[in-house]
């Protein structure tokens, strides 16, 4: 069975550029329906909250897909305002779990620091079986992105269902703290040579990421020349 998959940072909906500050969720999903993503892992995604620009946006994007979606909060912006990582499947989700990622000390906290997590949601295949996704946003610091890793690499190798790993990590291929990942899971890095995620006006960097299954086959992956949000999302074809 082939499944196309997609990881997309989507600045909780502001029109990047043309209209920042305006929130339209049209645009991100248009893009996740003409791609033919089965199952999207987000990240910067608002849930229902007392601001009024908090909705439950992943919920609200599952309706105009007509997909199953779960919402994985991280932190309370103000309070009371949820934040965090989503999934968005095709097919039904049948659980789903937040993994918070343990915090830096305080004195190795940098500025824009937040609490961060990966969401595990396992999806029920069409053909029979199960896959599980986790989805991340990793922090801005080395401390935080070590801390990540970490956990990723816990948490996958615990993992006994196939799975995929994807999210925006805030580092580039080069960067070492992404070894353990790199040595063990199955990289599409192969097929992004010279294509770039961020800032999607005009990208220079490639800092989102889909890993899969050892042993899971790759057959194709590509960064899409799009800019509702500040990143490009990477969408991947993979066969189980």
């Amino acid at each position: 069975m082939n499944i196309t998959v997609m990881t997309y940072n989507i600045q909780h909906g502001h029109i990047h550029l043309s209209d920042p500050g305006r929130i339209d969720l049209t645009g991100t999903a248009a893009v996740i329906r003409d791609c033919g993503a089965d199952i999207i892992g987000l990240n910067e995604v608002r849930g229902l909250g007392e601001h009024p620009d908090y909705t439950a946006q992943v919920e609200q994007m599952a309706a105009y897909l007509g997909f199953h979606c779960f919402f994985g909060r991280s932190i309370y912006v103000g309070g009371h305002n949820p934040y965090g990582n989503a999934v968005l499947s095709r097919w039904p989700i049948a659980e789903a779990k937040v993994h918070h990622i343990p915090d830096p000390a305080g004195a190795l906290r940098g500025r824009g620091f937040e609490h961060r997590s990966i969401l595990r949601a396992v999806v029920e295949l069409p053909e029979g079986g199960e896959l599980a996704v986790f989805s991340s946003h990793f922090g801005l610091t080395p401390e935080e992105q070590r801390n990540a890793v970490t956990l990723a690499s816990a948490l996958t190798a615990a993992e006994r269902l196939p799975f995929v790993l994807m999210g925006d990590f805030n580092v580039t291929p080069d960067d070492p703290v992404l070894a353990p990942l790199d040595e063990s899971l199955t990289v599409t890095h192969g097929f992004l040579g010279g294509q770039f995620s961020h800032p999607s006006h005009a990208p220079k960097d490639r800092i989102d990421y889909i890993y899969a299954s050892p042993g899971m086959n790759v057959l194709d992956a590509k960064i899409l020349p799009v800019m509702p949000s500040d990143h490009r999302p990477v969408v991947a074809e993979i066969s189980l």
